[in-house]
C-alpha cells in the first residue's frame, strides 16, 4: 500500500462511550484525507468497543481497526506503529479531543524540522462538575509559548507524533511500563525518549504549541484517593527508569530514606495549619500541591527498597 505521512494510532481500552469523540474529533480535522491513516488499536476490550469503531468503518476508507490482545498501552502503542503506513506515528488517548490545526500543525513541523518526536500542549476538560478547589493547571501540560527544540523536557504520549523509523530502531515502548487494563502504570514514553536522547543524542524533540489536544479530566482523577496513588505509581515506574544495575542498591541506605520521607510527609501534613491563604485559598491546594508530590517520593522510595531486596536474594 502506498507511504502516506501520518498515521494517527488511538489505543483503546473498555472505552466505547469516549472513544467516539476522540475518533471524531481526528476526522473533523482539515488535513487531505490522501495524507494520513487512523488506526483504532483495540486492547483486547469487552465492552461495545468495536461496535463503535463499525459505525466509522463503514463511512471512511481511511479508518482501520486492529485488535490487540496483549492487554498493556505498550503493547497497543507497539502494535500501533508497528501496523503503521505514515511516515509519523501520531499517538492520540481514547479520552482525548484533537484540537483545529492538530494534524496540520504537526504536518508543517514534520515538513519543516523532521523531528523524531513531535508534541504540544495538553489541555483539560470535564464532563462532571469540578470542585472547587480543582484548578485547570493541574491538568495542563505546557512545555513552552514558543516553538522549540527540548533538551531536557519531555513530550506526553498521548499527544504525540514519532518518526516511525526512530521507532523501528529503537524497538518502540517497553511493555513493563505503562497502564495495563485497569493497573495503574506510567514511564513507557519517558523511558523511550531517555533512550532516544542517549542512543541517537543528535535527534530532534520539538514541542509546538499549535499542536493542541484536549484530555478529559473525569470525577475520579479530581479526588485524592486516585490522586494519591497515581503520585505514588509514578514514583514506583521512575525508580525502574532510573535504576543502575552496575550500581548495587544497598538496603539499609534504602530504609534510611524511606523513612525520611515519611518524616517529610507527616511534616507537610502538620504544615497544612499554617499554610497561606493567598497561595493555597483551600486546604485541598495545599494537599495537592505540596503533600502529593511526597507520594511520587514515596513511591519511589519503597520501590528502591523493593530493588536492594531482590539484589540481596542469590
Amino acid at each position: 500500500m502506498s507511504k502516506i505521512k501520518i498515521s494517527v494510532v488511538i489505543c483503546t481500552y473498555n472505552r466505547a462511550e469516549l472513544l467516539r469523540g476522540a475518533i471524531q474529533s481526528v476526522l473533523g480535522q482539515e488535513y487531505p484525507v490522501k495524507d494520513y491513516e487512523l488506526i483504532i488499536v483495540d486492547n483486547n476490550s469487552t465492552d461495545f468497543t468495536h461496535i463503535v469503531v463499525e459505525e466509522f468503518l463503514s463511512q471512511y476508507a481511511h479508518v482501520r481497526y486492529i485488535l490487540e490482545t496483549n492487554v498493556g498501552l505498550s503493547h497497543a502503542r507497539n502494535r500501533g506503529w508497528q501496523e503503521a503506513r505514515g511516515e509519523y506515528v501520531g499517538y492520540l488517548d481514547d479520552d482525548a479531543l484533537a484540537q483545529p490545526g492538530w494534524l496540520e500543525t504537526a504536518s508543517r513541523v514534520i515538513s519543516a524540522i523532521h523531528p523524531a518526536i513531535l508534541g504540544g500542549p495538553i489541555l483539560p476538560f470535564y464532563r462532571s462538575p469540578k470542585p472547587c478547589w480543582y484548578k485547570d493547571a493541574y491538568a495542563t501540560s505546557i512545555v513552552s509559548d514558543t516553538p522549540k527544540a527540548l533538551e531536557k523536557d519531555y513530550i506526553s504520549g498521548g499527544n504525540s507524533f514519532n518518526c516511525k523509523t526512530t521507532l523501528q530502531k529503537l524497538n518502540g515502548f517497553k511493555t513493563d511500563f505503562g497502564m495495563s487494563g485497569g493497573k495503574i502504570g506510567y514511564g513507557e514514553e519517558t523511558e523511550f525518549q531517555m533512550r532516544l536522547r542517549k542512543s541517537y543524542p543528535d535527534e530532534i524533540m520539538y514541542y509546538h504549541p499549535g499542536i493542541v489536544i484536549r484530555h478529559l479530566v473525569p470525577k475520579h482523577k479530581m479526588q485524592f484517593r486516585w490522586i494519591f496513588r497515581s503520585r505514588f505509581e509514578s514514583g514506583r515506574a521512575f525508580r525502574h527508569i532510573q535504576y543502575d544495575p552496575s550500581k548495587r542498591t544497598r538496603l539499609l541506605s534504602a530504609v534510611a530514606n524511606f523513612l525520611r520521607v515519611l518524616k517529610s510527609l507527616a511534616g507537610v501534613f502538620f504544615c497544612m495549619l499554617w499554610r497561606d491563604p493567598e497561595k493555597h485559598p483551600y486546604a485541598q491546594n495545599y494537599i495537592y500541591e505540596v503533600v502529593a508530590p511526597v507520594f511520587f517520593v514515596l513511591g519511589n522510595s519503597l520501590e528502591n527498597i523493593h530493588i536492594a531486596i531482590k539484589e540481596m536474594l542469590p
